[in-house]
């Protein structure tokens, strides 16, 4: 269980500097053959292996991860996804957030995937990564104490999050991985199932429309495994307009008891959001969570040393720009409360190709 105590073949040089900068991997592996690098730095999650078969795109030096452009493998916050114009709103308070020279706020600006995570906790199988994010860290108001768990069992890894502040804020945090389960240089021969009816339309900008939008007749329908390349191969408005999958399915969420006044909410259910299968590896990943969203991003933006495509993220979070829209789930993390959530991937072999 987490804590809630707020208390705190290289050269020996160069494994010094590492460890300094968060660079140096924490290595965790479970008896059944998963393998998992993680960095300090960002909270990075760089490898996931099954039975020596990598699962996720890494850079080639390790140092590429102080700069880390394409957030791989990263915990992103303070908000995942974006904000609008980087304005939040508080009342008749707005504060100006970190837009990184961009025209939205995007994954909270360099915040939680550019800090240096203390490693609180480490076993074999388990590690406790630990952030405290000030009052104004990349605009956002309140200081943020934030604990991250990630631990192995059998084949799958376990992601919990906790966090609490002294003042009112937003909070959204999800893992950044971008997954490839047979290291193909496409994605596109992969097979994908999303248990969501609706997603989030958006503009050109990549910023919710605000409607609710079936995914029956359209190219974003998943609920039946089928391959992305056949999917992006549908002519829709929507792909059109973003290049490609980069878009909210939305996942009603139901908590596990009534709210009380306790400081610790009910953590919601856990629900089964998204499998993904490879034909040629006969590997499957099973993405759960207790978020009420999953950003599909199919990997289009990706630049060298990376192709277009060459891997996809399943990212569990608050829908994009929810601060700012009161009709959307609240991101809202008051003063005392303690805001948890819990990803999960579960991985697998996947006998229907056989």
């Amino acid at each position: 269980m987490l804590s809630l105590s707020f208390g705190m073949s290289e050269d020996l040089n160069t494994q010094s500097l590492l460890r300094q900068q968060g660079l140096e991997p924490v290595i965790l592996q479970s008896p059944t053959g998963l393998r998992v690098e993680v960095l300090p730095y960002g909270a990075t999650i760089r490898s996931i292996q099954l039975d020596g078969q990598e699962l996720t795109l890494q850079h080639p030096q390790i140092s590429d991860y102080l700069e880390n452009n394409g957030y791989l493998g990263s915990t992103v916050g303070r908000y995942a996804n974006r904000i609008a114009g980087g304005l939040l709103r508080f009342g008749a308070q707005i504060h100006q957030l970190e837009t990184a020279g961009g025209e939205h706020c995007l994954h909270g600006g360099k915040g939680f995937s550019h800090r240096l995570w203390q490693v609180q906790q480490q076993s074999a199988d388990q590690l406790l990564l630990f952030l405290h994010s000030h009052d104004g860290d990349c605009g956002f108001p309140g200081d943020l104490l934030v604990w991250q768990q990630i631990r192995l069992e059998g084949t799958t890894v376990h992601i919990h999050f906790r966090a609490t502040t002294n003042s009112s804020t937003v909070i959204s945090l999800t893992n950044h991985c971008y997954f490839n389960l047979d290291g193909s240089a496409d994605i596109g021969g992969h097979q994908l199932q999303i248990h969501a009816d609706a997603f989030l339309p958006v503009d050109a900008s990549l910023i919710p429309t605000g409607q609710r939008q079936l995914v029956a007749d359209t190219a974003f329908d998943f609920r039946q495994p089928i391959s992305i390349a056949s999917q992006l191969a549908v002519a829709d408005p929507q792909l059109q307009q973003t290049g490609g999958f980069d878009h909210c399915y939305l996942f009603p969420q139901q908590l596990n008891g009534s709210a009380t006044d306790e400081p610790i909410q009910p953590l919601p259910a856990l629900q089964q959001m998204a499998t993904l299968s490879s034909p040629l590896s006969n590997i499957s990943l099973t993405v759960s969570s207790t978020l009420p969203g999953l950003q599909f991003y199919a990997g289009h933006g990706l630049t060298a040393p990376f192709s277009p495509r060459q891997g996809l993220c399943l990212e569990a979070q608050h829908w994009p720009d929810a601060p700012n829209r009161p009709d959307f789930p609240s991101a809202l993390l008051v003063a005392g409360q303690i805001w948890q959530q819990q990803i999960v991937y579960a991985f697998g072999r996947d006998r229907s190709f056989e």
